[in-house]
């Protein structure tokens, strides 16, 4: 039986994650293998289709993958992705806060840079500024 869900977890270095089904319940593990060889890694919140199997050591596991079209993603998988939209969008925000901060910061230190240097300037004689 095949079922939906969205890549909810990605660990890169160990080459698996898990899957959040669309119909709810617990997140399945989902290993490398499992992918299709299409050349396209595995993208966080990526719409899936997929079986689930009974591994060695008693967990569900997510086998033959097949990745979705727009057009084909349900109504309920389509709920479920939301989540990571705005999850993505927050951690945007944070970003794009981040870099305004950052630029204050350097704006500040020019300014009173620049201020010092006037003083100094301004207290040297003029016999010496020559």
């Amino acid at each position: 039986m095949r079922f939906e869900g969205v890549l909810s977890a990605w660990n890169h270095d160990a080459g698996y994650g898990s899957i959040r089904p669309a119909g709810g319940g617990d997140e399945v593990f989902v290993s490398l293998a499992a992918f299709p060889t299409d050349g396209e890694g595995p993208r966080l919140d990526e719409p899936l289709s997929f079986e689930i199997v009974t591994a060695r050591d008693g967990r569900k596991q997510a086998v033959s993958l097949q990745r979705l079209q727009a057009a084909r993603v349900s109504p309920a998988l389509r709920e479920a992705t939301g989540v990571g939209h705005a999850r993505l969008r927050q951690s945007q925000k944070k970003r794009r806060l981040g870099l305004a901060a950052g630029a204050v910061v350097v704006t500040m230190l020019l300014v009173a840079g620049g201020a010092y240097w006037a003083q100094t300037r301004a207290e040297v004689p003029a016999v010496m500024r020559r």
